[in-house]
């Protein structure tokens, strides 16, 4: 998994612009609420990258590794901003109402997603 931070940020009497990530192609791009308490994911992918960039509110985001059998957990916030790999299990709990953009790296395929179940 890997953190991201703004890669430029500028102020002006207009507002702010925030480049939010200048990296990959994303193939798909989604808007997510979740209610307090509701869990999201629970699953990893075999080929697809998955960018999440929080929006509003505050997410438990938990991630293993299903080959090396490494965990991370952290909150994000707003403007918290991670890239999911493939191989990578990963749940987002909302610890109270919150939305957040998902980008994919590839878009789903409805006949055969690239959604995995992890190994009990």
């Amino acid at each position: 998994m890997e953190r991201l931070k703004a890669h430029v940020m500028h102020h002006d009497d207009r507002g702010t612009f925030r480049g939010i990530v200048n990296a990959y192609k994303w193939g798909e791009i989604n808007h997510v609420s979740t209610h307090t308490g509701a869990a999201r994911g629970n699953h990893y992918h075999l080929h697809t990258k998955e960018l999440f960039y929080i929006l509003s509110g505050k997410v438990k985001v938990d991630v293993k590794n299903i080959a090396t059998g490494e965990e991370r957990s952290f909150v994000g916030e707003a403007e918290s901003t991670f890239i999911v790999e493939p191989g990578e299990v990963h749940t987002l709990t909302a610890l109270e109402e919150s939305t957040w953009l998902n980008m994919l790296s590839e878009p789903m395929d409805a006949q055969h997603p690239d959604f995995h179940k992890p190994p009990s």
